[in-house]
Order: structure tokens, then sequence, then C-alpha cells
């Protein structure tokens, strides 16, 4: 997956900016590559899936906000290492955790590059909750209808429209059949 991503973000960036990107999500793979044992494990390439989703979905650009993403996992924070890099532990430490009191309001204002991390994010682990038994998934469901998926407006239609068939899928599939 690594070289995946790299070789996406050498396809949008300068060879410098896909460096950066590619050696944060080296330490944050690799870091999670120390805590999880099993390869099919949803979780182990969640950062780098965060960053796809950045690049292709939310036409993302931002060097900093894709290496800020490797240190990004809002439902399990301890997966991600601390990020040596200043100006990418700002962006990190700016995303907002999902029980915020004022959620919504914090997605809509925030700058574009915390934004769209946000809203990424938190769309990879919505197209793999079924894999999570640790998560209740109405109410991660109920949070991506009511916050996220508005949320995402702001900042990529495709991320906010990936969301919302995320949304009608996992409805029809897991929830109403209940």
């Amino acid at each position: 997956m690594l070289e995946r991503v790299s070789i996406e973000a050498h396809a949008v960036l300068p060879e410098r900016d896909a460096n950066v990107v590619r050696d944060a999500l080296a330490q944050s793979l690799e870091f999670r590559a120390g805590l999880i044992t099993d390869e099919r494990d949803p979780r182990l390439l969640h950062t780098a899936r965060t960053i796809r989703i950045l690049i292709a979905d939310g036409a993302c650009r931002s060097a900093d906000a894709l290496a800020a993403a490797a240190f990004v996992d809002t439902v399990d924070r301890s997966l991600v290492p601390m990020t040596p890099v200043a100006r990418l532990a700002a962006i990190v430490n700016a995303v907002p955790h999902p029980d915020a009191d004022d959620l919504l309001e914090r997605i809509v204002t925030a700058d574009t590059d915390v934004g769209l991390i946000t809203v990424a994010e938190r769309l990879d682990h919505a197209r793999h909750l079924h894999l999570r038994d640790d998560l209740d998934r109405h109410s991660f469901h109920a949070g991506i209808r009511a916050v996220y998926a508005p949320g995402a407006r702001r900042f990529s239609a495709q991320i906010a429209r990936r969301m919302e068939r995320w949304a009608d899928a996992f409805e029809r599939r897991l929830i109403l059949p209940h």
C-alpha cells in the first residue's frame, strides 16, 4: 500500500512533497504493523486509505494535509505515532474528535486541510465499519448522516456523495433487514 500511495502522490505533487507524504505514511504504517498482527485487520491500512481518499476524491494537493493524515485516527488514536513535525501536529490536533458537542460546527468552520482530513478519515472508517465489532454501527451511521456528510459538502462534493452512498447501502444491508 505504501508504494501505491507513493505513486499516487507523485502523480499530483512535486517529488519533494510526495516524498514527505511517503515518509509520513511509512512511519505510520510501521507503527501500526507493530501493534496489529492480523494483516486483514482494516485498521492496519486506515491511514493509507485516508490519504488515497484525499488525493482521489478530495482533490487534495496539500503535502502538509496528506502527510498529516498519516497521523490521524479518530477511532483508534493509540494506533498512530506522534508526528515529529510541528506543522503537521497542528493539523492533526485540529481534527475534531467525533464526540465533540459542536462537531458539525467544528467541521464546517475548519480550514480546508483539517476539514478534508476529517471527512476523508471518517469515510474510510465508514467503508470498513462492517468489519468492526468494536464500534456501535447505528451510532456511527447516524453521525455520518447528521454531521459528516453535510460537513463534507463544504470541502468535497465527491466525498459527500460517497458518504451518502455508503449510508444508503449501510441502511439497506445492515439496518433495515433487522
